[in-house]
């Protein structure tokens, strides 16, 4: 079973060591530059749900050669834990080496990792979390779907929601702290940012202020009386927001794996 899966993957990953060795070379060349490039990390994950998860199944449910394969002397759970298991583990290795790959780019040219969405997704633990995520999104949609191009379709509309979803989501991971007048520092995650009323309520826009045009703005809420009030998640929670959403994509990815087992282990062939 290693060796048949070798054969049936080896362009995928191959195609993808090479992919993250010439990102290497590029981060090493291009220094600082390579900010514009990394900014694209989110989308990473989606080619792997596309290239390497949609396919797994659906490809054979879709010419019928999952009937070859499960009538052998080779059983489904193995055929299953040969390939899947095998496939996920690849995955969520190349994963991790793209994690530590932008971690070390960041700490050498001190970039944002937290407060950067791309960065933070891109770095760490939760790169190959997000890898493993998308691979059993893609292998979940074919073997409920059997057809690769509906596969690919639903792969693509849930996993940006998900991406959605989590970005959004990620402020809220830990209780924010409270900063009045004094912008946070650098390397911080900002979560929202108000104004603090004389009568010591919070208001999203001073109502005396707004007819003010841009230039006035400031000028106008500063003799109102009004103080700036931002909230932030501090630097050094970094780590500890890694594996909050580490924890919660795994979660997702065992959810996922439930419908690719009834596939293979259930449905008849």
């Amino acid at each position: 079973m290693v060796w048949v899966m070798w054969r049936q993957h080896r362009a995928q990953v191959l195609a993808t060591v090479g992919l993250l060795l010439l990102l290497e070379v590029y981060l090493l060349v291009a220094g600082q530059d390579a900010a514009v490039v990394l900014g694209w990390l989110p989308i990473a994950p989606l080619l792997i749900g596309i290239f390497w998860g949609a396919p797994l199944l659906a490809r054979e449910l879709e010419r019928g050669t999952h009937r070859l394969a499960w009538t052998q002397s080779v059983t489904r759970q193995r055929w299953l834990l040969s390939k899947l298991g095998g496939l996920s583990l690849v995955v969520t290795v190349a994963g991790l080496a793209l994690g530590l790959m932008v971690s070390t780019w960041v700490t050498a040219h001190d970039a944002d990792r937290f407060g950067d969405t791309a960065l933070f997704g891109g770095s760490g633990v939760v790169a190959g979390a997000w890898w493993l995520f998308a691979f059993l999104l893609g292998s979940a949609a074919g073997g409920l779907l059997r057809r690769l191009l509906p596969a690919l379709a639903l792969t693509i509309v849930v996993f940006l929601v998900m991406l959605f979803a989590m970005v959004q989501s990620r402020g809220n991971f830990a209780e924010p702290l409270r900063s009045l007048d004094d912008y946070p520092a650098a390397g911080t995650l900002g979560t929202a940012a108000t104004w603090l009323a004389p009568s010591g309520e919070e208001v999203d826009t001073p109502p005396v202020c707004l007819d003010a045009s841009r230039l006035t703005y400031l000028g106008c809420v500063e003799d109102a009386g009004y103080r700036s009030v931002y909230y932030y998640q501090p630097a050094d929670r970094y780590w500890r927001f890694q594996w909050t959403e580490t924890g919660i994509l795994l979660l997702c990815t065992v959810l996922l794996a439930g419908p690719v087992v009834y596939r293979v282990l259930r449905r008849p062939v």
